[in-house]
């Protein structure tokens, strides 16, 4: 088992759009903060929260692998939720569940990608 807090050594290891992409996917989220009254800005920080412990568990027991993108099993759900309500908002609030949806869009495709690859052994 690897300690989590060498994810961060291991993610400054990769190319510098992967970590750039990393810190604003992850400023993305915590944004939520913002609309703390919003129901929907708690849903979405716990679940970034989980996510966060998931990856966590994953890099300490695989390492820095493709299979990480399970860690954002939980935006699977989110996602689609997030576009249900965002015809109920207006104002900064939507403009931040559009930003946030197109962020965790982006991501889940590379997440799927990767961890389509690290099960059929292109784990590089």
């Amino acid at each position: 088992m690897r300690n989590p807090i060498l994810f961060f050594i291991d993610l400054a290891k990769q190319p510098l759009w992967v970590s750039v992409w990393v810190l604003v996917l992850a400023l993305v989220n915590v944004a939520s903060l913002l609309f703390w009254p919003a129901v929907l800005a708690k849903v979405i920080f716990v679940t970034f929260m989980l996510s966060a412990l998931a990856m966590m568990a994953l890099y300490s027991y695989f390492g820095f692998e493709k299979i990480l993108g399970i860690g954002h099993i939980f935006w699977v759900i989110l996602l689609p939720y997030i576009l249900l309500q965002v015809a109920h908002t207006d104002g900064a609030f939507f403009l931040y569940l559009v930003v946030l949806s197109v962020f965790l869009t982006v991501s889940l495709v590379f997440d799927a990608i990767d961890v389509w690859n690290y099960f059929h052994d292109e784990r590089a």
